[in-house]
């Protein structure tokens, strides 16, 4: 009886150890995306610069793109069916989590995550304080909240931050090579 208990007591550290662990993780991972936001912040001075030869838009676009990214996703996992979700595979999302890289280019980005026309200051704030306030409470979703991409397919909360990680750094490269060639 006293070897079963001990047993039983093992298996529930070990439960409880790697269950921390994937809680640890998941909070790094929220934490480089807050770093890259702060970072997409920083970009306001140089907001209208613009570099055609690296992209049609100017700094500004591609920081409330990342921002309206964040803000949707968000949305859409914490409205999402818990109970619906599926995990399934899929190769360009294994593609794209293992190369942690988006190809540029081969995508336009949906009618609700393009920003306006003419972005104010006051807009990129606003948005930016949305999204860092997001991204603070996206791990206090359930894990299995989801949104379905178009093309990446169902992406539980994990796999969410994960893609506006990976995102955001795309649209920061894109950012930093408009500003390199000026």
């Amino acid at each position: 009886m006293k070897n079963r208990i001990h047993s039983i007591l093992i298996l529930m550290a070990g439960i409880l150890l790697l269950s921390s662990a994937a809680s640890m993780e998941s909070e790094k991972r929220n934490s480089n995306l807050k770093v890259k936001l702060n970072e997409v912040a920083s970009y306001i001075p140089v907001r209208d610069t613009k570099n055609l030869e690296v992209s049609e838009a100017a700094v500004a676009w591609h920081m409330d793109h990342i921002y309206l990214m964040v803000n949707q996703l968000y949305k859409a996992l914490e409205y999402s069916d818990e109970s619906n979700y599926k995990a399934e595979s899929n190769k360009t999302r294994d593609y794209v989590f293992t190369s942690n890289t988006l190809p540029r280019g081969k995508v336009t980005a949906p009618e609700s995550v393009r920003p306006a026309e003419n972005l104010t200051i006051n807009t990129l704030r606003m948005h930016y304080d949305e999204a860092l306030a997001k991204v603070e409470k996206l791990p206090m979703l359930a894990e299995k909240k989801h949104f379905n991409h178009p093309i990446l397919g169902t992406m539980n909360r994990d796999e969410t931050i994960m893609f506006l990680t990976i995102h955001t750094e795309h649209h920061l490269k894109i950012i930093r090579d408009i500003l390199k060639g000026k």
